[in-house]
């Protein structure tokens, strides 16, 4: 994998919607395994209340700030845990004291010594990965080329105004220069994977990839429960109907009363390998760590877990513009009992496919 990209802190925020997991996830699962990437992808699956969790990443930074949510989950209210973070407006000295009180390892306190650096400069968590820096920088081609006239999206009554403005007001040809920016790849390469973009197999431009999934967003969900969309137009959230679901309420009090009794535990390594290593594991989100590997093991990745595996686990794998179709020997493949919770993710960003083990 490519551990140039991933030796730094890439995610606060995220793009994925985890709320597809979530809808997955059994309550009261006896382990789950799951990449940490920035902890929100994580914390929601604790509102199902797995007896075990397991945080996994190639990056030291990234398990530290999962180790940093996890925490703040456990210890502070809904608001604290909403300022400390920087979805909500919040005093840097509060932010300050609240994450000096946090009980953080001190190899989680060692790796996130920048981030506290960032906070007392007046940085908010959720914008400091290298990914949410790229979408701010976006945002500011995207107001340049549109204007206005194109964050009049956001004031829309409802979907189908959002679908009268695209077709009538919305500045398309400015539009279609944004997603051609978006599309390039070597312009990916060079503000976010410094070089390790995953090559892309699905068939089509990543021009026209683009252009379909904003065209889906826009006609068929809110765009203010988009928080991608915010980030794509603003460069920071505006509307909380678009924030993440780690931080719904609901979500928020279910996940807290779980990471107080769970067992919790952080891994730096593949987790594809430590999946093989186990026994117990009946629930695995792997993200799109398939999309990363060589293409023989993107292959065996599923092959290579079944060790680890209970009888009827579930597997949800990501991919972007490279998508893994591995080897399905031993499994089920079951996206399409998934497809209502996939319509409604709210990046519209990934192809999700569910695997679950033959019993």
């Amino acid at each position: 994998m490519a551990r140039a990209y991933f030796s730094h802190l890439n995610y606060s925020l995220g793009d994925e919607d985890s709320s597809v997991e979530l809808h997955a996830l059994p309550a009261g699962a006896r382990h789950v395994v799951a990449v940490a990437g920035s902890g929100g992808r994580v914390v929601p699956l604790l509102a199902r209340a797995p007896r075990k969790l397991t945080c996994v990443d190639i990056s030291d930074t990234q398990l530290a700030l999962t180790e940093l949510r996890i925490a703040a989950l456990r210890q502070l209210n809904h608001a604290d845990y909403l300022g400390l973070l920087g979805y909500e407006a919040m005093s840097i000295q509060r932010r300050l004291e609240l994450l000096t009180s946090l009980p953080l390892s001190g190899s989680a306190r060692t790796a996130l010594e920048p981030v506290r650096q960032a906070v007392e400069a007046g940085e908010r968590i959720v914008y400091l990965g290298r990914f949410e820096g790229m979408l701010r920088t976006l945002s500011r081609f995207v107001g340049l080329f549109t204007g206005q006239r194109g964050r009049r999206m956001f004031d829309q009554p409802d979907v189908a105004g959002q679908r009268a403005w695209l077709d009538t007001g919305f500045p398309k040809g400015a539009w279609r220069l944004v997603l051609l920016l978006m599309g390039n790849s070597a312009v990916l390469n060079s503000l976010l994977y410094r070089g390790d973009f995953p090559k892309k197999n699905l068939p089509g431009s990543a021009f026209r990839i683009y252009w379909d999934i904003f065209d889906r967003l826009f006609r068929t969900l809110p765009v203010r429960s988009s928080f991608f969309l915010q980030l794509v137009f603003f460069g920071e959230l505006r509307y909380p109907e678009g924030y993440p679901i780690e931080c719904d309420a609901d979500v928020f009090l279910a996940a807290q009363q779980a990471a107080r009794k769970s067992d919790i535990e952080y891994v730096r390594g593949d987790i594809i390998q430590h999946v093989q290593e186990q026994r117990d594991v009946d629930f695995v989100s792997l993200s799109d760590v398939p999309s990363f590997l060589p293409p023989d093991r993107e292959r065996d990745f599923l092959n290579a877990m079944k060790p680890g595996l209970t009888p009827d686990a579930l597997v949800v794998t990501r991919g972007h513009l490279r998508v893994a179709s591995p080897e399905v020997q031993g499994y089920e493949a079951v996206s399409d009992r998934y497809q209502d919770a996939i319509a409604q993710e709210r990046t519209q960003l990934w192809r999700i496919n569910f695997y679950q083990r033959r019993s």
